[in-house]
């Protein structure tokens, strides 16, 4: 017996495709907020080290979270645009519909556009043309600045970090001077009173 022919699968149809898309921004969406997360919890292991003097370790991971940051950023970029690539496929195929609709109504618009001047319509699609070629350089041009601008910017965005974390540490000490003195003083004492009793076991070793 011969080999049947396999069924062949049905092709997507436009709103499976439409479908797909809205899940894939949805997805793209939850991704970047679980980066947010991530980079909230950085933060505070960064200045968590600041606290321990260890600038060091806060720096990197300051670095970590502003790569948290960039990831959230394409991810939410790249949900923009299924959102509007959706759109885009969604006004397609609705224009697809209109232009059936047009087949059946093609000589009545054959008369009417027999009955326009040719000159204007050329000269409006062309000024139109222009516009849209002069809207995408400009984008174009946009685009590629705010990029150089963004890696240009992270040493400087890091150093602000830096210094906004050493401000809060700097703010939180003070406050608890204010509160308790007294608590602030044997802290600070502390280290001192160890040392002398170090000093004082060394002499009877």
């Amino acid at each position: 017996m011969g080999q049947q022919p396999q069924a062949k699968a049905p092709q997507p149809t436009i709103d499976d495709v439409i479908l797909d898309m809205r899940l894939s921004s949805k997805r793209f969406a939850r991704e970047a907020n679980r980066c947010d997360k991530e980079k909230d919890a950085l933060m505070v292991k960064a200045k968590q080290a600041l606290q321990k003097n260890n600038e060091e370790g806060a720096k990197l991971f300051l670095t970590s979270a502003m790569n948290k940051q960039k990831e959230s950023e394409n991810l939410m970029r790249m949900s923009h645009k299924m959102d509007h690539l959706q759109g885009i496929i969604k006004s397609t195929a609705n224009q697809t519909q209109i232009m059936n609709s047009l087949n059946k109504i093609t000589p009545m618009l054959t008369q009417q556009v027999n009955q326009m001047p040719l000159d204007d319509v050329y000269k409006n699609m062309n000024q139109f043309e222009a516009a849209m070629d002069e809207i995408t350089v400009q984008s174009k041009v946009m685009d590629g600045m705010m990029n150089k601008n963004v890696d240009a910017g992270q040493d400087i965005a890091l150093d602000q970090m830096m210094g906004q974390l050493k401000q809060e540490i700097h703010n939180q000490v003070s406050n608890d001077l204010n509160v308790n003195p007294q608590v602030a003083f044997n802290q600070l004492s502390q280290p001192q009173q160890q040392q002398q009793q170090q000093a004082m076991n060394n002499q009877y070793k």
